[in-house]
């Protein structure tokens, strides 16, 4: 449900995007790499994460602090660690009827805002 929901949304959009696979698609918001998963296991689950921001070099602690900081700091916005890259996310459930331009561009907003805070507190931009 939720794949189909953002394809229909970016497309009514003008976002081009690509299907990783078929619970998965790939497309750039201002210039980031966003992706939509869908758990086939869980309809109501909505996740768009931005993958790779920020790669760990001797910095993991700085770097975990930064993620503690974005995800207490912000509503529904995880940051954490694959492998040695900091990763974003929005997670949240969705009603059996949802209207996802009321939340969708909010969604990208809230992990661009989290992204520009890992720049300023990891990098000092």
């Amino acid at each position: 449900m939720t794949i189909e929901l953002a394809k229909e949304y970016l497309s009514n959009e003008g976002y081009k995007y690509d299907m990783i696979n078929d619970r998965a698609l790939h497309f750039k918001y201002q210039g980031k790499n966003m992706i939509v998963e869908e758990d086939p296991r869980d309809k109501a689950f909505f996740r768009i994460i931005m993958p790779n921001i920020y790669e760990v070099n001797n910095d993991r602690e700085k770097v975990l602090e930064v993620a503690n900081e974005i995800t207490s700091g912000r509503k529904v916005l995880k940051a954490f660690l694959v492998d040695d890259d900091l990763w974003l996310s929005i997670e949240i459930f969705l009603d059996s009827s949802p209207e996802i331009e009321d939340f969708f561009e909010r969604c990208l907003d809230i992990l661009s805002d989290g992204y520009a805070h890992a720049a300023k507190k990891i990098l000092g931009v």
